[in-house]
């Protein structure tokens, strides 16, 4: 059964219905409640018809807002009418798709499958459990569960904090978005992080073994730990590290900390911060070499002079080139963007350029 307003929908999908929306811009909010129909509102009084294409049917609904020139997920420029002011009410077991181009989405008590797709627009959940797919661009994404939860991100420059008492499985991917996960790993997993530049930061809250690839990044620890080196492979192991964490960067660094909840019982004791792997052998070398140090300063001081005209003028023309490289990243950054806003770009195809931009 279906009742319709001018700014009001109200549709019957069951208690495990479905409910998709794509809308452009805006503001979304989602609660999950006890029943087996969505109620949808725009509280600024426009007319959903006129922003949304409506097909309700058994067990699903869904509101898409127009395509324009085919494009084939969310496209810009269409007019004032497709922003939407959203209150939406859902049953908290519904299987959700959310997609969007720049609108804010909060939402409360969703138990089910989630999945989200945005460009620029800011996420916040909470009370949340079940499974949940997060695919941004440069989107802010704060995630805290009330209970298990399987998780599936995505972002390219959007950093992502999840706070879970569980978490059965993740597999996250970013190019230089920062991560953090506060949360159990008790599930079968896999438990797998990829960055490009990104740094990730894990609470400590049990064993871990984090087995990591990386070229340059480092691996660090505020709480009692070992290390372990094979080529090509670096392990940091937290306890008796019987969860194993697969991290892949290039750049991108990995911390565990000591929970927040437990700091107050260490003030007088300061976090151990751990050098990277990498640096194990330096630290050696630089160990052994302190025994000669006064010697070895006075061979070396002639050597510690001031730099040339010409070498400044090197170091100077090399600065220039990183400065003038960067600023051409993000002027082709800005240009993916503008694209996407104007409808010339969808977001899968604009995600997939701005990763290049990163690698580059």
């Amino acid at each position: 059964m279906t009742t319709t307003g001018h700014d009001t929908l109200d549709h019957v999908i069951g208690p495990g219905g479905q409910f998709h929306l794509r809308q452009i811009s805006g503001s979304i909010e989602v609660h999950g409640v006890h029943g087996d129909r969505v109620r949808v509102r725009e509280r600024s009084g426009k007319a959903l018809a006129e922003i949304f294409r409506i097909d309700a049917s058994d067990g699903r609904l869904s509101l898409t807002a127009p395509d324009r020139g085919g494009i084939d997920l969310i496209v810009f420029g269409i007019g004032r009418r497709s922003s939407a002011n959203l209150e939406v009410e859902v049953p908290s077991g519904a299987s959700i798709t959310i997609e969007s181009a720049s609108a804010d989405l909060g939402a409360t008590g969703l138990l089910g499958r989630t999945a989200i797709r945005t460009a620029s627009g800011d996420i916040d959940l909470a009370e949340l459990s079940g499974t949940l797919e997060i695919e941004t661009v440069s989107g802010e994404a704060q995630v805290t569960a009330s209970a298990a939860l399987a998780l599936q991100v995505r972002t390219i420059s959007g950093d992502c904090t999840v706070r879970a008492p569980e978490l059965t499985r993740a597999t996250i991917e970013t190019t230089s978005g920062d991560v953090r996960l506060d949360a159990l790993a008790t599930g079968s997993g896999p438990f797998d992080i990829q960055t490009v530049s990104g740094d990730v930061t894990i609470v400590g809250r049990e064993g871990l073994r984090v087995e990591a690839r990386t070229v340059i990044g480092e691996l660090r620890s505020e709480l009692p730990h070992r290390f372990d080196t094979a080529p090509g492979r670096k392990q940091l192991i937290v306890g008796d590290g019987r969860t194993l964490i697969a991290f892949r960067s290039v750049s991108g660094d990995l911390r565990v900390v000591i929970p927040r909840d437990r700091e107050h019982g260490r003030t007088s004791t300061p976090a151990v911060s751990v050098p990277a792997i990498t640096s194990e052998r330096t630290s050696e070398a630089t160990s052994e070499a302190t025994s000669g140090a006064p010697a070895m300063a006075q061979a070396q001081r002639p050597f510690a002079h001031e730099p040339t005209a010409a070498g400044r003028a090197v170091a100077g023309h090399d600065a220039s080139l990183e400065a003038g490289h960067r600023a051409s990243q993000e002027v082709a950054r800005l240009d993916i963007l503008h694209a996407l806003e104007r409808g010339e770009l969808s977001v899968e195809a604009a995600m997939q350029r701005l990763a290049e931009i990163e690698e580059a």
